[in-house]
């Protein structure tokens, strides 16, 4: 149990049937449910329903997060996984699996790796992450392998495996640039960007996808009138109709998808996490020296034309808010290093001395002031005279 869950289900090729609308009421009495939706949330309890079952019976979705470790992604494929032998490199028929139905093709995909309550941290949009996720079952009966990539990562890292004994599986293309679906999936599971930018390395490229909408156009001139006929009759007739799921599964059955390419290394786990690290080195220092020219370059503009900073440090003062003081003084600051060995190295100190008299009683703004050294706590610090605060400011905003 833990202190919260979210469970999610949701159909995608089409609405539950009334029928089946009843079983899903069984499963919870708290929850939302809708012929598209099953939503409910749990503060120190559990969900007791048969997920697999619901499945099964038109939910095409679930999403499974609790604060405690658990993150579960379950999807319903009606045709089972495109090229399965190459799937299957990638299953390990505990945490990543597929459930088989007993008649037909069908199955569902089970994304289930078991982090240790302190080893993931939380999520906070899980709701949003919700909707993005959903994508990720298209891309799967697509034959995209890239999920299931991502969901070994995260498996292979968790408490249940040796990071010197675990092995990479196939690194498929076009890990390099994931789809939002991907990025929610890795966000999902935790996985570091450096990890995933380590795996990406000797990623094949990816070529351009395929128009999905002029596939269903061509395949749809080549059925029988009669038919198409029927389809448009019932989603006309019916809101909880079958037909789109009817429909997507007859395309699905006569399309083939080509093998997904992919590229065999062989690291271990433990390599991976090696070379990430020294990914996340070389992204930091690339971070700080941009961030370090940058500043260079604003120290340099303010040097050139102080008068700017002076004017934005009385706007700030004249707002009346303590993030606003804490800001001008910010600004005082970098203004007293751009001016540092120059002839106008006191401006700063002046302009400080200045708001400071001019608002006696701005306690916050004389705090803020002393933290960066500009007033002094004693008064044995001699600040300059209200003639040389006014010159030298003046001079400068001139």
């Amino acid at each position: 149990m833990s202190e919260y869950q979210r469970i999610a289900f949701r159909a995608i090729d089409g609405p539950v049937s009334e029928k089946n609308l009843k079983f899903m009421e069984r499963q919870s009495t708290r929850a939302e449910i809708t012929p598209w939706a099953f939503d409910n949330e749990y503060h120190f309890g559990d969900f007791h329903g048969d997920t697999m079952e619901m499945l099964r019976r038109g939910y095409d979705v679930l999403v499974h997060y609790a604060n405690f470790g658990i993150r579960t992604l379950m999807l319903r494929v009606p045709h089972g996984l495109p090229d399965f032998a190459t799937a299957k490199l990638y299953l390990d028929g505990d945490s990543l699996r597929f459930e088989k139905d007993k008649q037909g093709p069908a199955g569902i995909l089970c994304m289930e790796p078991c982090f240790e309550p302190d080893q993931i941290e939380e999520l906070w949009d899980i709701d949003e992450l919700v909707g993005r996720l959903v994508g990720v079952r298209a891309e799967v009966m697509d034959g995209d392998l890239r999920p299931l990539y991502l969901a070994r990562l995260a498996i292979d890292g968790d408490g249940n495996h040796d990071p010197d004994e675990s092995k990479e599986v196939p690194v498929p293309a076009g890990l390099k640039r994931l789809s939002p679906a991907q990025r929610a999936l890795a966000k999902f599971f935790g996985l570091d960007q450096s990890l995933i930018a380590a795996a990406a390395e000797d990623s094949p490229a990816l070529g351009a996808p395929a128009d999905q909408q002029a596939q269903f156009a061509d395949w749809l001139r080549g059925q029988p009138q009669e038919i198409k006929d029927r389809w448009m009759a019932d989603w006309m007739a019916d809101a909880h109709t079958g037909a789109r799921r009817e429909l997507l599964a007859e395309f699905q059955k006569s399309s083939s998808t080509s093998s997904w390419p992919t590229a065999q290394q062989d690291r271990s786990r433990a390599a991976l996490e090696t070379r990430a690290e020294e990914i996340h080195h070389e992204q930091s220092q690339k971070a700080a020296e941009a961030a370090a020219r940058k500043r260079a370059k604003m120290l340099a503009d303010m040097a050139a034309d102080p008068s700017k900073t002076l004017l934005e440090t009385e706007e700030l003062v004249a707002q009346r808010a303590t993030s606003a003081y804490r800001e001008a003084v910010e600004l005082l600051d970098d203004l007293r290093e751009a001016l540092a060995g120059t002839a106008r190295s006191q401006l700063a100190e002046e302009q400080a001395w200045k708001l400071k008299n001019e608002h006696p009683n701005l306690h916050m703004l004389t705090a803020e002031l002393r933290k960066k050294g500009f007033v002094p706590k004693a008064t044995n610090r001699e600040q300059p005279s209200a003639a040389a605060q006014s010159r030298g400011v003046k001079k400068a905003m001139e």
